[in-house]
């Protein structure tokens, strides 16, 4: 797996974030608190949301100020181009892949998207394999239980200690199937005795059912003929009854009817003397009417006139009071006009003094520029001219020495080999010298006790004389590689030549172009050019206030003229309102109020009166609906007085035909024999129940006698199943044992390179070991193994940080994917430095790393690296050069 890059949007401090990665060492770099390690988490999030990473929560996602959490990363796994999105707040996903230049979808959803990437790579790989979150190193450092169980889960024994349980789990449902079987032979072994027995039963109950089955027909026969009797005598009851019922409910009606009647008739006599006082104020009415409806008409016009004239009046005089205000603002105007004048001169007198200063002003900011960035160089160089040429000597004559030291080495490799080769078959023909009777191996001659001594003990010789060789070369290689290691640290600082000869070379340029120049001279036109510009900014500042002012002059004038036609129209509506007046036969407004006054009283009775006459319709049409009703009810009382006539009669009929005795002796007949009836058909349907469960009983047992052989045959072969699954568990066991002791082993060679270079070779070497449920770490000081309580707090950490770094470099072949959280905060200066001699040297294995640190020096061993700082609460990214 490859990241490519990743785009975030609302998550954490990230307002809008987009960071693309390359191959090779990416270095993510920051303050605590920058967002940095936010990256991080949006890869996670990214990727195995919504169930996983669990220690995320969805409410710290979403940024202060922001709308959605949205998230897309795009990768590359085994040659195919994918990008997963999320949006967090909005809960929708999707994963796409690229096929011929096109995205085509393959899943949506948060979980379905989960899940696929699931499948394609498991969480527990990408935090255990790929990810070294910040606390794992720690981790590593708590326990060797602790330790044991993050190897665990990167090495991936995990799988095969899940493996070796769930074959213990299949073990036991086989054993549970064994047993079940054997349960099932013990319970059938009867099963000829069982059979005979059903079948007897069956003859008794199918003679049982012979004998009942004829008699329920005669019942039932006999059953229905009661019924048809019955069925009349109901009737005739339901009849009586219903005829009694509605006798009852006629002769309520009927007496309702008279007490609505008598209501009725009292109602009417009361209501034809309310139509007569309500027909007197009608008349008055109708003789007031005229002089009310004057009334409205001259004192709605009083109102409406009265209120204008107040209204226009104060109108009028608050236009007047604009319009002097206004014309004393034009006057203020007209004084700007010349202001204005007089600071378009002064401006343009200080823009042609300001050109002939401005090539100069332009030169000394060059000549800052210059100036300060040879300081920097200055700041950034540590070597001398002298120093350069001295360094630049000793790298090329340790570049000779590596070379004749590399060789040196060659050769002793070489001889080692000869020797090496030597010694097996000297060993060999030993082996086969003590082996042999009668005859030399050597030169075919009789052996003898005596030759064959004398042959081991020159054998003996040429061994012992060859593995002092081997020692002596063992020795001179490691002088050597002692003198290498001094040699490669020379050639390390070949980088830090060319950085110096290249600084060295800039700021050669940079004093050439600063020979020359009079800096006096033109920092006094720059600092008179920059008070030059400050007025002449002033100035137009003050010009521009000024021509916005005088802009609102034709806007005043054009306001004034508006305000004087205003006052013209509302002095208009007031003439129209005293023509008015005069054409209603009043000469002021005083007569008006006179004539209105007098006309009061007599609207004020006739508005008194008007609800009265507003009744006098509704009480004649309830007159003429009682006087309808009261007919209505008259008309239905004789109705109903004959119907209650027809139904005593017929009741009288029907009582005649009806026997309450015979009716009663003939239902608890109908009772017993019906009782009788269902004891009997209830007892020919258990018959038939336990006819048909007694065939199916036979059949079954029939057909188990079959199935017996099947289960012993089944029986013998879980047997077998069982001995290989035991077998198997075996195997796996040990297997995990041997991966976990070999994985353990090539880890431990690689923390043991690593620990030694940030020990700074003070430890030869890292030991691990595999116990159950353990990992245990010790370290090699002076040839003697220690325990870790011997390290001091620094080199604790140091041995930590080896052995995860050693873990993912086992993996390396598998994985070329590894991710690094803040690996420095715990190294001290030194050990830093040494962490980017281990990154060049072996993360380089890894085809892609992303690295989240602090740490400024990581830059030196980074091929890409990216700054993230805080501006006002919200994160940005920046690319930073690297060495």
């Amino acid at each position: 797996m490859k990241i490519e890059k990743i785009l975030i949007r609302d998550f954490r401090s990230h307002e809008y974030t987009r960071v693309s990665f390359t191959e090779g060492i990416n270095l993510i770099i920051g303050q605590n608190g920058s967002g940095k390690s936010s990256l991080l988490d949006a890869i996670l999030v990214g990727l195995y949301w919504p169930t996983r990473p669990k220690d995320l929560k969805k409410d710290s996602f979403l940024r202060v100020g922001g709308k959605s959490s949205e998230l897309t990363i795009f990768f590359e796994k085994d040659g195919v181009k994918y990008q997963i999105h999320r949006n967090i707040t909005r809960g929708l996903a999707h994963v796409k892949y690229l096929e011929n230049g096109k995205w085509s979808t393959l899943e949506v959803n948060q979980k379905r998207v989960r899940d696929w990437m699931e499948r394609l790579i498991p969480y527990d790989v990408f935090v255990n394999a790929i990810y070294i979150r910040q606390g794992e190193i720690d981790a590593i450092l708590e326990s060797d239980e602790s330790r044991e169980k993050i190897v665990r889960k990167v090495l991936g024994l995990d799988r095969y200690e899940n493996a070796y349980k769930n074959l213990l789990e299949v073990r036991k449902t086989i054993e549970s199937r064994i047993r079940g079987i054997e349960a099932y032979l013990e319970s059938m072994k009867n099963i000829d005795s069982m059979i005979k027995e059903a079948e007897e039963e069956l003859r008794a109950t199918l003679k049982a059912l012979n004998d009942i089955s004829p008699k329920i027909p005669l019942l039932k026969k006999e059953v229905q003929g009661i019924e048809e009797e019955l069925k009349e005598l109901d009737s005739l009851a339901g009849e009586i009854n219903g005829l009694t019922s509605l006798e009852k409910e006629k002769e309520g009606t009927l007496k309702e009817i008279k007490a609505k009647i008598e209501g009725l008739i009292s109602s009417l006599e009361e209501r034809r003397k309310r139509l007569e006082e309500l027909e007197r104020r009608e008349k008055e009415l109708r003789g007031i009417e005229p002089q009310a409806r004057e009334y409205i008409t001259l004192s709605e016009f009083y109102e409406e006139f009265r209120k204008k004239k107040e209204k226009s009046e104060k109108v009028i005089r608050g236009y007047e009071g604009q319009i002097q205000g206004i014309e004393e603002r034009i006057k203020e105007l007209e004084k700007k006009e010349k202001e204005i004048v007089k600071l378009d001169g002064k401006i343009r007198r200080i823009e042609g003094e300001l050109e002939e200063l401005k090539t100069a002003a332009e030169e000394y900011n060059e000549a800052m520029r210059i100036h300060n960035s040879l300081k920097s160089l200055e700041e950034r160089s540590r070597l001398s001219e002298e120093e350069i040429e001295k360094l630049e000597k000793e790298i090329e004559r340790a570049r000779e020495r590596r070379e004749r030291i590399l060789r040196e080495i060659d050769e002793i490799n070489e001889r080692r080999g000869e020797l090496r080769n030597a010694i097996r078959e000297k060993s060999r023909a030993t082996l086969e010298l003590k082996k042999a009777r009668g005859k030399c191996p050597v030169c075919g001659a009789k052996l003898t006790e005596n030759h064959k001594k004398k042959l081991l003990g020159e054998y003996s010789v040429e061994l012992k004389k060859y593995e002092e060789e081997l020692k002596d070369l063992d020795e001179k290689e490691k002088k050597l590689r002692q003198e290498l290691f001094e040699v490669e640290k020379t050639l390390k600082r070949e980088r830090e030549l060319v950085k110096e000869k290249e600084l060295l070379k800039q700021k050669k340029e940079l004093r050439e172009k600063l020979e020359g120049l009079d800096i006096e001279e033109l920092e006094k036109k720059a600092r008179r050019y920059e008070e030059l510009s400050q007025e002449r900014g002033r100035l137009l500042g003050e010009l521009g206030k000024l021509r916005e002012e005088v802009e609102r002059k034709a806007a005043f004038e054009k306001k004034r003229e508006y305000l004087k036609r205003k006052i013209e129209g509302l002095n208009d509506e007031l003439r129209s309102y005293e023509e008015k007046l005069g054409e209603l036969g009043f000469g002021s407004m005083d007569e008006l109020r006179a004539r209105v006054e007098e006309l009061k009283p007599i609207y004020e009775q006739y508005l008194k009166l008007q609800p009265a006459v507003e009744r006098l319709p509704e009480e004649r049409r309830k007159m003429r609906d009682e006087e309808r009703r009261l007919r209505s009810l008259k008309e239905r009382e004789k109705h109903i007085s004959r119907e209650l006539r027809e139904i005593r009669g017929k009741l009288e009929q029907t009582r005649e035909r009806y026997s309450r005795e015979r009716h009663e002796s003939l239902r608890k007949e109908h009772i017993e024999k019906r009782e009788e009836l269902a004891r009997m058909e209830e007892e020919q349907k258990h018959l038939m129940e336990k006819k048909e469960q007694l065939m199916r009983r036979i059949e079954e047992l029939r057909a188990e006698k079959d199935n017996i052989e099947l289960k012993k045959g089944e029986l013998e072969n879980l047997r077998k199943a069982r001995e290989r699954v035991q077998e198997l568990r075996e195997k796996v066991r040990q297997y995990k044992n041997i991966l976990k002791e070999d994985s353990l082993a090539r880890v431990g060679e690689y923390a043991s390179e690593i620990f030694e270079e940030l020990s700074e070779e003070k430890y030869s070497g890292i030991t691990v070991k595999a116990l159950e449920n353990k990992v245990v770490l010790g370290v090699i000081y002076n040839g003697e193994e220690r325990d870790l309580s011997f390290l001091s707090g620094g080199e604790r950490i140091a041995l930590g940080l080896a052995f995860r770094l050693a873990l993912s470099l086992y993996l390396a072949g598998e994985i070329p994917l590894l991710i690094m959280d803040e690996p420095t905060p715990y190294l001290d200066e030194e050990r830093r430095r040494r962490l980017v001699d281990i990154m060049e040297r072996y993360l380089r294995r890894i085809p892609q790393v992303i690295i989240v640190s602090h740490d400024e020096e990581l830059k030196d061993a980074a091929d890409r690296a990216i700054r993230v700082r805080l501006e006002n609460g919200v994160s940005k990214i920046e690319e930073v050069e690297v060495s």
